[in-house]
This record gives structure tokens, C-alpha cells and sequence, in this order.
């Protein structure tokens, strides 16, 4: 379905990235694949040693590493950091004490997009928009999405009307008015396309 959508790497390299260069990464998956539909480990900070102005010759006594995982269908979190734990006990020297801490943690969801409830949504946007969704797997993390899933055996439909300049969970983050009246109409036929059914 999202051979539909156009694609840039190098667009998104320069406008979204802003890198020099993006990693090859996981051999077999182009950049918009490893970016939405595969398992992922991102570090996020690295602390320790001497980081104020100047230099000093110091090794480090304690270093913290933040970092978090994208899962996918079919990965226990608990198994994941398990298997994660172990790998870095096992490449860690004999001279290094190393402690893995679990901060949280979410089951993977992958949205049934042939479901009733997902249907009227395409129904919806079609109404309020005049044209049919691309379904995108954005990668993004919400916890209940997995828990409604799997404890109540639900579908879960989410929309979104954000553009891709909105700025999500950023400094100046927005929302036209234009997407906001847009997500106002689509949800109205939503619930009128769900109690139809």
C-alpha cells in the first residue's frame, strides 16, 4: 500500500534527518523500511566522565547509556531486553561492572487494516477528504494500542491529521486549522460509519 506514497531518502536525509549521510543499516530493508516497519534500537544520551568546558584527562568511573527499542509483532519486551541484557554482559570486558535497567516497556501492535472499525475510518477520510488513506506504519509507541489488542481482543483505529511539518512532540509544535476542522469532519462520519455496521 505505500508504494503509493512518494518517497525521497534524500529528502528526507536533508529536511527530516539532517545528517550528512544516512547508515546502509540492516541489509535487505530500504531506509523507509527500517524506519517504520522494523525493530529498532535507538540510543538516546550518553552521560559520564568529564563534560564541562576545557579538557581533562579522565577515564570515566560510570557511564549511563538511555536507549529504547521499537518491537515488533511477535516480540515480548521482557524476552527483548532479556536477549539485550545478555549481549552486553557478554561483550562487556572483565574489568567492567554493567547493570541493564528496564525504565518501561509496551507489547508491538500491528493494526488488522482489513477490520471493520479500520474500514469505516477509510470510509470516513474518503467523506471528509475526497480521497482514500495510505495506511502507514509509523512506528510509533503507544502502549494501549497493544493492551486494548491483546487483553480485550479489540481493533484500534487511529487517525491522524498532523502534516509531516507539524513539528510532533517538538519545540513549536502546530496543527492547521485546516487539518483540525478536517479531523473534526472525518471523525463525525467515523462514528456515523461505525454505527452502521
Amino acid at each position: 500500500e505505500w508504494e503509493r506514497v512518494p518517497f525521497d531518502a534524500e529528502r528526507f536525509r536533508r529536511d527530516e534527518v539532517g545528517a550528512p549521510a544516512l547508515w546502509d543499516g540492516e541489509i535487505g530493508y530500504d531506509v523507509r523500511e527500517r524506519t517504520t516497519t522494523r525493530p529498532t534500537l535507538e540510543i538516546h544520551g550518553i552521560q559520564g566522565g568529564f563534560t564541562g568546558e576545557g579538557q581533562k584527562t579522565v577515564i570515566p568511573a560510570r557511564v549511563v547509556v538511555k536507549l529504547s527499542m521499537r518491537l515488533v509483532p511477535d516480540q515480548d519486551p521482557f524476552e527483548v531486553a532479556r536477549q539485550f541484557e545478555a549481549t552486553v554482559q557478554r561483550l562487556a570486558p572483565p574489568t567492567v561492572h554493567v547493570t541493564v535497567r528496564m525504565v518501561s516497556h509496551a507489547y508491538p501492535a500491528l493494526v488488522d487494516v482489513s477490520a471493520l472499525p479500520v474500514q469505516a475510518a477509510v470510509e470516513a477520510f474518503e467523506l471528509s477528504c475526497g480521497t482514500r488513506p495510505v495506511f502507514q506504519r509509523t512506528g510509533g509507541t503507544l502502549p494501549v494500542v497493544a493492551d486494548f489488542t491483546r487483553i480485550l481482543g479489540v481493533p484500534v483505529v487511529m487517525m491522524g491529521f498532523g502534516l509531516p511539518d507539524d513539528n510532533l512532540h517538538s519545540p513549536n509544535e502546530k496543527l492547521s486549522l485546516s487539518s483540525f476542522y478536517g479531523g473534526i469532519r472525518t471523525a463525525i462520519h467515523f462514528m456515523d460509519r461505525m454505527a452502521r455496521q
